[in-house]
């Protein structure tokens, strides 16, 4: 599965892994339907606050993130979660930056990643199995089983859509599962009150509500007086990776894919550094979205994966506007790109 990003323009008679044509046609439309009743034709000016409660082992925190956008001017973000507390306020090509400066927590990250709606599309790893009636939390839904296939690596998979109105109930990607619910009518589009994250031995519940702004008040995208001030990069070239050596293969049977996140930023004699690393489980089939299933990440792996990165090299280091970045660049598992909402 991929990001709901560009629309998949299905050719009925590539016969894909030898499908039932008139089956992937079904799951095709149940799932293009489901894309079209949650994306709205025209955002306003508005306020998204999602506040969620984390749930690993006998731990349970709680975090927050809120949004405030006016259409075509700028919007301003702010992330609680711990001890990390982030508030960036974006206009025109400026940023201020006000709070933590680590790396943005795992759980956070899943958070931002499935609100306000978590929204994908079949591509060709997805071998469509049947469409089938069923219920799923008191709602009436048409479920898609499907196989997804990645190299040497495979997945059972499932999406459910509401026979109702439209929305997407229920996803079971790369044993990650998201459940949406209580779903509210906004600008046009049908959004999820209610959503249910669950991989491994973590589980999040988060409460969303977004309102419409009449009457945008301009001081919600002034600086704060204590904010760093960064340009945003209208010209800009990523580090590129020199020498990236791999862990030594080990004895045991199991394989376990993982995700390094962390900024790349500069030395003091101008060359690349990396810091700020978090290391993370991958998810079962070695292409899951970052920060999935931690349970089953021990401390083994983190510790072979920390010790192989002051090994790695990248080089050159980040450009933006012209000029080497200190503030430093994430690398790993990329975020999705987001709309504005």
């Amino acid at each position: 599965m991929r990001p709901a990003l560009v629309f998949l323009l299905l050719v009925l008679f590539n016969p894909l892994f030898g499908q039932n044509v008139k089956l992937r046609e079904q799951a095709e439309q149940l799932l293009e339907g489901a894309n079209v009743v949650s994306s709205s034709p025209h955002l306003p000016n508005l306020e998204r606050v999602d506040t969620f409660r984390v749930f690993e082992g006998e731990t349970v925190k709680d975090g927050s993130f809120s949004r405030v956008v006016v259409q075509g001017t700028g919007r301003r973000d702010e992330s609680v979660f711990g001890d990390y507390h982030l508030l960036n306020v974006w206009t025109e090509r400026q940023v201020a930056v006000v709070g933590s400066g680590h790396i943005q927590p795992p759980e956070l990250l899943n958070v931002r990643r499935i609100t306000p709606i978590w929204l994908v599309r079949f591509d060709d790893q997805d071998i469509i199995q049947s469409v089938s009636d069923r219920d799923v939390n008191g709602r009436a839904a048409h479920c898609i089983e499907f196989d997804t296939v990645h190299g040497e690596h495979s997945n059972r998979n499932e999406l459910c859509v509401d026979a109702a109105n439209g929305t997407l109930l229920l996803e079971k990607l790369a044993g990650e599962v998201i459940e949406n619910s209580e779903f509210f009518p906004f600008a046009g589009a049908l959004m999820p009150g209610k959503i249910s994250y669950s991989s491994g031995d973590m589980r999040i519940e988060i409460t969303q509500t977004m309102t419409p702004l009449a009457n945008a008040d301009p001081n919600v995208l002034i600086a704060p007086e204590n904010a760093q001030m960064h340009k945003i990069c209208t010209t800009y070239r990523r580090p590129f990776g020199m020498s990236m050596p791999q862990p030594k293969a080990g004895n045991g049977a199991e394989t376990v894919d993982i995700i390094v996140r962390g900024r790349v930023g500069v030395d003091h004699g101008g060359g690349g550094r990396i810091d700020g690393r978090v290391v993370q489980h991958r998810g079962e089939r070695g292409r899951g979205p970052a920060g999935v299933g931690r349970g089953a990440l021990d401390q083994r792996h983190v510790d072979v994966a920390r010790g192989q990165q002051p090994e790695w090299r990248p080089k050159p280091v980040t450009i933006c506007l012209r000029k080497p970045t200190r503030k430093g660049t994430p690398f790993g598992k990329p975020e999705r790109a987001e709309a504005v909402h």
